[in-house]
């Protein structure tokens, strides 16, 4: 049997990765369209996150691709706004 350490942010990500998948699933089946979006929207980006954590990208690459993918949804206005509001 193979045992494979992870680091304890290795573990927070891969979480958060999960915890987001089974929240967009919720919002999928709830016809919650605000939930599946964001979840959506999220979920990939913590694995991007887990990669800048390593040195693999940077968190400026993160967001870049958070403001891509969120462009692609039609969310981009959401991020504008929401970012916006974290710099007060």
């Amino acid at each position: 049997m193979q045992v494979n350490h992870t680091s304890a942010a290795e573990t927070v990500h891969r979480l958060l990765f999960r915890a987001l998948l089974e929240i967009r699933s919720q919002g999928h089946e709830e016809k919650n369209k605000v939930v599946f979006h964001l979840a959506d929207l999220f979920h990939t980006v913590v694995l991007e996150m887990e990669n800048a954590a390593e040195g693999r990208c940077t968190y400026e690459d993160v967001v870049k691709l958070l403001e891509q993918r969120a462009k692609e949804k039609g969310l981009d206005r959401w991020l504008s706004q929401e970012a916006v509001e974290l710099q007060r």
